[in-house]
């Protein structure tokens, strides 16, 4: 996407014009009215709007498209998209600068988990499908799954789908989100953030895109949480991006630290460290056909 649509969209979203447009605002004379921008101003937004495809014009004014049902409802997560998210990780970039010198990210936006969510369900179906085979191919036999920290329960469904017992486990506020979308799912919900420990156990725990957003501290306190939620012989596996098999790994780091409270990227020696120091054996890394990620693992002991 070009920057300036971005930057264009993040500016109608702060000014309100994107609110107006999707709910009461349908002429250019309505838009400056509800939001206090000016009337060159709200023309030239709904003219760019249109011809971005965000707005269809009609004869009265114009009517949101299907491009705009993001913004226009965070109901249904498969119908917000990327995009929102998007904006909010722009917000987090314009935001670093103070970031860097407080220490402190900016107060999330009030749709901002609802954003990630859908986000998280617009993932392209070819790398849902290529981390759990990955994941998969470290543990055969499995016939348990936990996707811990599973979002909108996007590659919980790909392991429901093939077959295996599935729980996603995720703090509260995403499971409630997550109810209406997966009531009809072979899913098993579980409101507990994995930091803190599941319940049950688990042949094999999946964490998609997991690691880099947390400490090293907390990395380390995530594995030894999930090392009682496998039983002897059970598997953890990571899928995410290695510093060291990244293309750029300083910007893949300098956007966890404008995205995340702790996160950084992870080499994978790293991971050995946080699995050794939990107990894990066997640990291995090997690349997930066709992405840029890596799938991690790690084994408890048979004998332990």
């Amino acid at each position: 996407m070009d920057y300036r649509e971005l930057l264009f969209l993040r500016a109608a979203r702060e000014t309100g014009v994107l609110d107006a447009v999707v709910t009461d605002a349908d002429t250019v004379a309505a838009v400056a009215d509800e939001t206090g921008v000016t009337e060159r101003a709200a023309r030239i937004g709904v003219e760019t709007l249109c011809d971005l495809g965000f707005l269809h014009r009609t004869d009265d004014g114009f009517e949101p498209t299907n491009r705009m049902l993001g913004f226009l409802s965070k109901t249904d997560l498969r119908s917000i998209g990327s995009l929102p998210h998007e904006l909010d990780t722009l917000d987090d970039w314009i935001a670093l600068p103070e970031t860097m010198q407080t220490g402190d990210r900016p107060v999330p936006s009030p749709d901002a988990t609802r954003n990630r969510l859908g986000a998280m369900a617009a993932l392209d179906e070819g790398d849902v499908r290529a981390a759990v085979t990955a994941a998969v191919h470290e543990h055969p036999d499995a016939a348990t799954v936990l996707d811990a920290y599973g979002g909108s329960g996007t590659f919980s469904r790909e392991f429901a789908r093939r077959g295996y017992d599935v729980t996603l486990a995720d703090t509260q506020d995403v499971v409630e989100v997550d109810e209406p979308l997966l009531e009809h799912e072979p899913v098993s919900l579980q409101a507990t953030d994995p930091l803190d420990g599941v319940e049950g156990t688990y042949d094999l725990v999946f964490c998609a895109n997991t690691a880099r957003t947390l400490s090293p501290d907390d990395n380390e306190r995530l594995l030894d949480a999930l090392y009682d939620a496998v039983p002897p012989g059970g598997t953890v596996v990571h899928v995410d991006r290695l510093r060291d098999h990244a293309e750029n790994p300083g910007l893949l780091a300098a956007e966890m630290l404008a995205r995340t409270d702790g996160g950084n990227a992870y080499a994978e020696a790293d991971f050995g460290e946080w699995f050794a120091a939990a107990g894990f054996e066997r640990p291995r890394v090997s690349d997930v056909p066709g992405t840029r990620s890596q799938a991690v693992a790690a084994d408890r002991p048979a004998n332990d």
